[in-house]
């Protein structure tokens, strides 16, 4: 039996009950949640997802070529991939092509977890088995003023020392770019956090305890996916810890998924003001500081809201109920009574009295 989620202040971030009572289930833990886990269940998850996720990537490239060459024309598909040895990432066309793959990465792992579990699905996305959206919101607000606070200050720093900042200069198809920055990065930035910080954490989690494993064996995969120099793959890992700290200390993916749409939203729309080189793959130890500095400060601003809102961050799990009282007639279709009440036995030991409690303490209430 599974309850709602303990909040902040109540219960420990552990998973082992000190006797025979409830496990409280930090976010990395969840598997343990449902009474089907099998260690060997997230391999067979991840077979899963990579063939779905091929059938999906080649129905899209497909179709994605098709209507290129009905847009621009039969010679669009030679001028994309052979007209420079780079592809063009600020084309609206491969920039489309780029992200969107990646979203289909969410069908994909929800397909597989619908299938190998564990269940409810929405595991996936929090301890209260659903993504808070008033959470999310939250730390989307705060994401955006710290960046948008951290830029300006940065931008002032250039002046002063430069006397001039760099004038904008929006690339062609500014405005496509726009509408996909709006509509298909977030949707990019929430696949890539279900699978680094959902999938990649809740499959350490199920075989090691410790957060501290679930929150770094992932980092290296989410790193090394990105081709920067040395600084800048500093700073994508810097992110994935920040990220999977944030997971699991506020139950869910809210926290990481704002984080990474407002960097990402932000970094491609100076791109598409020309302010920035997307395509670059240089760069510094100010540009990694500002960027460390920013995450944690939004990470220091999220808990700290959080544990004054209460954020659920465990959810509670109780065990079994014990054969006798299944034999005593509170099966399948029958009431069941709430962990601490009395109940009785049956005849002969309960002829006609109350006797025995069932096992556990009495449910908690959020405040």
């Amino acid at each position: 039996m599974t309850t709602r989620a303990a909040p902040w202040r109540q219960g420990p971030l552990d998973d082992r009950p000190p006797g025979p009572g409830p496990r409280l289930l930090p976010y990395h833990r969840l598997a343990h949640a449902d009474p089907e886990h099998r260690w060997w269940k997230p391999l067979v998850e991840l077979l899963l997802f990579g063939a779905f996720y091929l059938v999906l990537a080649i129905v899209f490239g497909i179709v994605w070529a098709v209507g290129l060459l009905a847009v621009r024309g039969e010679e669009a598909m030679d001028e994309v991939f052979l007209g420079s040895t780079e592809l063009e990432i600020m084309d609206p066309a491969i920039f489309f092509m780029l992200f969107f793959s990646l979203v289909l990465m969410i069908p994909a792992l929800l397909a597989a977890r619908a299938i190998m579990g564990p269940r409810p699905l929405g595991l996936l996305l929090s301890v209260t088995g659903r993504l808070r959206w008033g959470l999310l919101g939250r730390c989307l607000l705060v994401a955006l003023v710290v960046y948008v606070a951290g830029h300006a200050a940065a931008a002032l720093v250039e002046y002063a020392l430069l006397g001039s900042l760099t004038a904008p200069q929006p690339v062609e198809g500014f405005w496509w770019l726009i509408a996909m920055i709006v509509l298909v990065v977030p949707l990019q930035c929430a696949a890539e956090e279900l699978v680094f910080r959902g999938y990649l954490m809740q499959t350490v989690g199920r075989w090691l305890r410790r957060p501290v494993f679930a929150i770094l064996l992932p980092v290296p995969l989410f790193t090394f996916g990105h081709l920067y120099d040395t600084w800048g793959l500093l700073a994508v890992a810097v992110m994935a810890v920040v990220a999977g700290w944030l997971t699991w200390r506020t139950g869910g993916l809210e926290a990481a998924i704002a984080l990474h749409v407002v960097n990402n939203v932000i970094a491609t729309f100076f791109g598409a003001l020309g302010l920035s080189d997307p395509d670059a793959e240089e760069s510094t130890w100010v540009a990694l500081a500002l960027s460390a500095g920013l995450q944690v400060l939004f990470a220091w601003l999220v808990v700290r809201g959080a544990r004054r809102r209460g954020v659920e961050v465990t959810r509670t799990v109780h065990p079994p109920r014990p054969p006798a009282l299944l034999a005593a007639g509170h099966g399948p279709g029958r009431t069941v009574p709430e962990p601490g009440a009395w109940v009785c036995p049956g005849p002969p030991a309960c002829p006609g009295h109350w006797a025995g409690r069932v096992p556990g303490p009495a449910p908690q209430h959020l405040p």
